[in-house]
């Protein structure tokens, strides 16, 4: 327990320094070995940490006066439970560096967190957001073929496939009295859900063979497609119940995390889709779209605005997550030659000599806006796990693009 202590303290003393790494010019490219270094060091570091992270409400009553006493230095908001959406979003990252670099200490995360869970999905059977880690157990099942990685995850999408449901995606609110005939938080009625649930899908459908998943998965996001795209702005409605909303400045309200969600899962899902299948081509023309409105929209400091088209006049503190997602996007778009490198290669350098600025000499990523569902305030001393695991991410891309 002391040792717990000596580590939240010694995080605390940290945040003093945030910020403090210098970045490339911003729009000159980035050494290759230096995004090497930066992304294992933000890996690196996440990984120390992330035990002082989890969900402690099982844990004893002398620990958790510990953890609430460390609160005011932790750079953490909460704990999160392993198989919640926030980690699933980070291990979606993790598995994308150790991938490339071969990383053992990442796999080994990645499998201690698989083990310990006995590679189950979270606990409500429809939610999209509890579905989000089957990303890297299937990754991880791809290469070894280990039938207890794939098996709990297919288990519960057949039992989907068997017991679907039809309600409306139109919003009713987590709060509100539920809507009769809605099934918003069942299905994907959400732009979020979009990176959470689908790649999953596609994925099981690759490593099966078996296309009754891929055919569920086009099905349902088509549907979450209809409802919240914008065929104007080209952007997603984080949820119906903001098509009314507007930004200071007049423009539609679209959240920034909300569609690099969307952004970031077109970029993991793509390469699972099968190269000859007639639905391909809707998702890489959605991808191309995205790519366009989001480079349109940069922020002079190579950041996105919380609120994409409320730029630095509605939203003048920075934000990591959306960001990282859309350097993600982007860098891979180029790399798969899906993006014009010529034009879209300098977003990319300004938005990366941007978030370089915003990790600690320790290895933390800040600025990241806390859980939410709309635009919000972010903070030079506190982080968050799915924020992590979209710098991971786009590390990864960018380092491929550079190298």
């Amino acid at each position: 327990m002391n040792k717990l202590a000596t580590v939240f303290s010694t995080i605390g003393l940290t945040l003093l320094t945030v910020c403090a790494t210098s970045g490339s010019a911003a729009n000159s490219p980035p050494k290759a070995q230096d995004v090497w270094d930066l992304t294992k060091k933000v890996a690196d570091w996440q990984i120390k940490t992330f035990e002082n992270h989890v969900d402690y409400r099982a844990l004893s009553t002398k620990i958790k006066k510990i953890i609430e006493e460390s609160k005011k230095t932790h750079s953490y908001e909460k704990n999160w439970h392993d198989l919640q959406w926030h980690n699933g979003a980070l291990y979606a990252g993790m598995n994308e560096w150790r991938k490339l670099s071969g990383d053992q200490n990442a796999k080994d995360f990645l499998v201690k967190i698989g083990e310990r869970n006995q590679w189950k999905l979270h606990s409500r059977p429809y939610h999209a957001d509890d579905h989000t880690v089957g990303q890297f157990y299937l990754s991880l099942y791809e290469e070894d073929k280990d039938a207890k990685k794939i098996g709990p995850t297919q288990e519960r999408f057949d039992w989907i496939l068997q017991n679907p449901k039809t309600g409306s995606l139109k919003w009713g609110g987590y709060k509100k009295k539920k809507i009769k005939g809605n099934s918003c938080h069942d299905r994907w009625g959400w732009c979020d859900a979009l990176f959470m649930a689908p790649p999953v899908w596609a994925r099981l459908a690759k490593v099966t063979g078996e296309k009754k998943y891929l055919d569920f998965m086009d099905q349902e996001y088509h549907a979450t497609y209809d409802l919240l795209w914008d065929k104007e702005d080209e952007l997603f409605w984080r949820d119906s119940s903001y098509f009314p909303k507007r930004e200071k400045n007049g423009k539609n309200l679209y959240w920034a995390r909300g569609n690099g969600w969307v952004y970031g899962g077109l970029a993991l899902m793509i390469p699972d889709l099968p190269k000859n299948w007639e639905g391909r081509q809707f998702y890489i023309d959605l991808f191309n779209q995205m790519s366009e409105s989001l480079k349109n929209c940069q922020r002079e400091d190579g950041t996105w605005s919380m609120g994409l088209l409320g730029g630095v006049e509605g939203y003048p503190i920075k934000e990591t997550s959306g960001t990282s997602f859309n350097v993600f996007g982007l860098a891979w778009g180029v790399n798969n030659g899906l993006l014009d490198r010529a034009a879209y290669t300098p977003v990319i350098n300004k938005a990366w000599a941007a978030l370089e600025k915003c990790i600690t000499p320790e290895g933390m990523l800040v600025h990241v806006q806390p859980v939410g569902a709309a635009p919000g305030d972010s903070y030079p001393d506190k982080t968050e796990v799915y924020g992590i695991g979209a710098f991971l991410a786009a590390g990864t891309e960018v380092y491929k693009l550079v190298k």
